[in-house]
């Protein structure tokens, strides 16, 4: 009885659903809690770190999203596919005093970004229906590429958008918005890690290291119960044993330092791959003619550029300005698009020499 009472309380944890604008609790009960995050309080980015040696990924990978992350303060949950991660990171602060207001201690709780209990996608878009507001997601052979979350159901207007920072083309792009799916949400994740995750080559290099240890310690062992008869010999083996054990132990520390040391300034130099923008706005104003146009709005994220363009001058056509900024040079796949007003250019294009990396 008591056991098949145990496994019920396994089975079923108190799921407590953090929303933007409130905190939906269990019902009492004695299972472990865990703490469900809505979508629209996080963020989602993939982060290539198939470059930075497998046992320094996770330090990489905090590095960067406390570069990247608008918080004081972030954690995250990661999946790992073939050195990407697939990453949700959110307001450290915020989400801990909303589970200590809960009476939970945030230490012992367990965070899950709501995207990761939803049946994985396989390949191309999809929109679904969250527990507030839509998600709309692009999958790319079983690894999710890119999300963008919304309050309500996107429009026409807000799913071309989110297709065109995806730098599909025209042929392959959706006109409307898709009815969202409602998917299942699921006690446990659905998105796990790909093999057996990013740290299980080190971990069994460091059971071999273990098993070398316990080989050598084990006939240590068999001749120390020889000698424990003579309580002499046996004071011998640990003074000896404990000035090998203080005589080794600053150049492991000296080892592990330095190894530390070394990814960090690894990780460093591999954390800023994107352009000066006084630099590329210089390029993109070089390239445009002048007094022709006046710049609206600028956006530069990821290798992907979009300006916004009024123009001042009625014979100027679109065909041209795309030209220009093509015969410039360090831009391709320049694509216009032109809004219900006629003076106002939309301009889309890849910068050169940046790998786009999808982000939240």
């Amino acid at each position: 009885m008591y056991s098949q009472l145990r496994r019920a309380l396994r089975l079923n944890p108190r799921a407590f659903v953090h929303f933007p604008d409130h905190v939906q609790r269990p019902d009492p009960g004695f299972g472990k809690a865990e703490w469900i995050l809505a979508r629209g309080l996080c963020h989602f980015k993939l982060i290539d770190l198939s470059h930075v040696p497998l046992r320094e990924r996770a330090r990489a990978l905090s590095l960067q999203v406390g570069q990247f992350s608008p918080f004081a303060a972030s954690d995250h949950y990661a999946l790992w596919q073939e050195g990407r991660a697939l990453v949700w990171y959110w307001d450290r602060e915020y989400v801990q005093r909303s589970m200590t207001e809960a009476g939970l201690a945030p230490e012992r709780v367990r965070v899950l970004p709501e995207s990761v209990l939803y049946k994985q996608g396989t390949s191309g878009l999809r929109l679904i229906r969250n527990l507030q507001g839509a998600e709309g997601q692009f999958w790319e052979d079983g690894c999710l590429l890119q999300s963008r979350w919304w309050k309500v159901v996107p429009d026409a207007a807000e799913w071309l958008a989110f297709q065109r920072d995806l730098g599909l083309g025209g042929e392959k792009r959706q006109v409307e918005a898709p009815p969202p799916l409602g998917l299942e949400l699921h006690q446990t994740p659905q998105l796990v890690s790909s093999a057996r995750g990013e740290g299980a080559n080190w971990r069994d290099e460091r059971l071999v290291y273990a098993l070398l240890v316990l080989a050598l310690f084990i006939p240590t062992a068999w001749t120390g119960a020889k000698l424990i008869k003579s309580d002499l010999s046996r004071r011998s083996v640990l003074d000896l044993a404990a000035e090998l054990e203080g005589n080794a132990m600053p150049r492991i520390k000296a080892r592990d330092q330095t190894l530390r040391a070394a990814a960090r300034s690894q990780a460093l130099l591999n954390l800023d791959p994107y352009p000066n923008q006084l630099e590329l706005m210089a390029r993109v104003a070089g390239a445009l003619p002048k007094g022709a146009t006046y710049l609206k709005e600028w956006d530069f994220r990821d290798g992907k550029l979009k300006i916004v363009l009024v123009m001042q001058d009625d014979a100027l056509s679109s065909s041209t300005l795309v030209g220009a900024l093509q015969k410039a040079g360090g831009f391709d796949n320049v694509q216009a698009a032109s809004g219900t007003d006629p003076k106002v250019l939309v301009i889309n294009m890849d910068v050169d020499g940046v790998s786009a990396v999808p982000r939240a």
